[in-house]
């Protein structure tokens, strides 16, 4: 089943998925027994990966009907732990909030909401947070245009990692595949600050231009991986460079990851 580059889809490679969750278990996450969620899951290998370790339950939405198809033909839709829904996953109903224990995934990227209808977008305004830094209460009631303005043309990925931190119970992992530019630009600045204050990154490691290239993009983009809990104070984000995204590399990489961080293997809280 192909990506669709329109929608912001660029599905990722087996081995990138491999190597970020076996980098949340190398930092303290348990993935066999969890309750995994990935609210833009595509085919569905995120999930399909954490199943084969031992996940409890695998929750899946997409908003591509295309996905059911995909879903059935590799018999995912069959397996009894997974839940699978056609559905946006930014909309509160998609998912459980505050009930996984790993929310995972690759969320679209260079998209908006341009094309969005006003009360699927008043609605997501009232439930957002970082498209208005400055959050006043009258987007609790009733959303001006200015701010229906301002949310359709939000990058879609932004929403996503909002996202997943609502989806993600206190104490659990997050790992998602952003646009490198959500760590760097000025614009995204509020992004930043609000993921140091409220969660503890464990590190940040940049993917190689050729990891999508299959899929009809270069764009450079990064794997964040996330403890749902406050920052201690002396904590430290690893920073790190994938050379390619083939599995070799990638497991190279983890093992200078562990040799590079002490605290890499506590176990979790």
């Amino acid at each position: 089943m192909p990506d669709h580059p329109a929608l912001g889809q660029f599905f990722t490679p087996r081995a990138v998925i491999d190597f970020a969750l076996d980098a949340l278990a190398a930092f303290g996450a348990e993935v066999a027994g969890a309750r995994v969620a990935d609210p833009a899951c595509g085919p569905g290998e995120w999930l399909r990966a954490a199943l084969e370790r031992g996940a409890a339950a695998a929750l899946g939405a997409d908003c591509d009907p295309a996905m059911a198809g995909a879903w059935a033909a590799s018999g995912l839709a069959d397996e009894p732990r997974c839940s699978l829904t056609v559905v946006d996953g930014l909309t509160a109903a998609a998912l459980p909030e505050a009930g996984c224990d790993l929310v995972v995934g690759n969320p679209p990227f260079g998209a908006d909401l341009a094309d969005t209808g006003p009360d699927a977008l008043r609605e997501l305004a009232r439930g957002y947070r970082l498209p208005f830094p400055d959050r006043a209460e009258r987007l609790l009631v009733e959303p001006a245009q200015r701010d229906l303005s301002r949310l359709a043309r939000y990058p879609v990925e932004l929403l996503f990692l909002e996202r997943f931190a609502r989806l993600c119970r206190p104490g659990g992992r997050i790992a998602i595949i952003l646009p490198e530019g959500v760590l760097s630009n000025s614009r995204w600045r509020h992004v930043r600050e609000w993921l140091l204050d409220t969660m503890t990154v464990h590190a940040v490691v940049g993917l190689p231009r050729s990891t999508f290239r299959a899929h009809g993009t270069t764009a450079r983009t990064c794997l964040l991986l996330v403890h749902a809990q406050p920052p201690a104070p002396d904590h430290e984000v690893a920073l790190a460079e994938a050379d390619s995204p083939d599995a070799q590399a990638l497991a190279t990489l983890l093992a200078e990851l562990r040799a590079g961080a002490p605290h890499v293997g506590d176990p979790p809280p």
